[in-house]
């Protein structure tokens, strides 16, 4: 995100950012609105905050470390946003978690396009994917295959990689694709070192085409989803 947007910089100020989120728990019928919305403009406002602090750095940073930095950058966005719908967040320990898995130990011939990550009934994502977006994914397994294909950002990568139509029309909210796919490039970067430090180097496989182009358009549009978000929040409260 940028300083320079609007309501971004309006709703980084606490003046601002408490009469917000009074106005969004009124919307709710929520019985303590006055209350959250004094305890949670703090919390709200570092939450943007640390986002962009990630954020503007991982725009500064090797490719090395880059999707660690946005995907934590990622989290506090979004914790913000759902602070916005859901007042007492969190509820309990359960929603501090991830939300998703990886496979511990990857194949010999590992592709990135072919991994998948798991949807846990617990944690950061079901959270958002309920809270945020109203959405729940049909199966518990999806491929970064599957994730990326319908971002508009990636349409041209795969028409030259000449991929077949997906089967289904199981379509995810864009940033709950995004966060999915950070997640998994994040965890990547932690515990696959020996791998990612090869395809980084070597450049000679198909997934660093893709893995690059991703970050480059996920440094560009997360923001753009996430103001946009904010902005439909503020707007249908007057």
């Amino acid at each position: 995100m940028h300083s320079t947007d609007p309501i971004l910089t309006y709703l980084q100020v606490t003046a601002h950012t408490r009469p917000f989120l009074f106005a969004c728990y009124e919307k709710i019928d929520h019985s303590r609105a006055e209350h959250h919305s004094y305890n949670n403009a703090e919390r709200f406002i570092h939450g943007l905050t640390l986002g962009n602090d990630y954020w503007s750095t991982a725009l500064h940073t090797p490719l090395s470390v880059k999707p660690l930095l946005f995907y934590y950058g990622m989290n506090h966005y979004i914790k913000s946003c759902l602070l916005t719908v859901d007042p007492g967040y969190p509820a309990t320990a359960k929603v501090l978690a991830h939300g998703l898995s990886t496979r511990k130990r990857k194949k010999q011939h590992y592709r990135f396009l072919e991994d998948d990550v798991r949807i846990q009934p617990h944690g950061l994502f079901p959270h958002a994917a309920s809270h945020l977006f109203g959405f729940s994914a049909q199966k518990d397994k999806v491929s970064m295959n599957e994730l990326l294909r319908p971002l508009p950002p990636m349409e041209e990568l795969f028409k030259l990689k000449n991929s077949p139509p997906l089967e289904g029309g199981e379509k995810w909210p864009e940033l709950l694709s995004y966060f999915a796919v950070l997640y998994n490039l994040s965890m990547l970067v932690r515990y696959e070192g020996e791998w990612w430090g090869e395809m980084e180097q070597m450049k000679d496989r198909e997934d660093y085409a893709f893995i690059v182009h991703f970050l480059d358009s996920a440094s560009v549009q997360i923001p753009k989803i996430f103001s946009s978000w904010l902005k439909d929040q503020f707007t249908s409260l007057s």
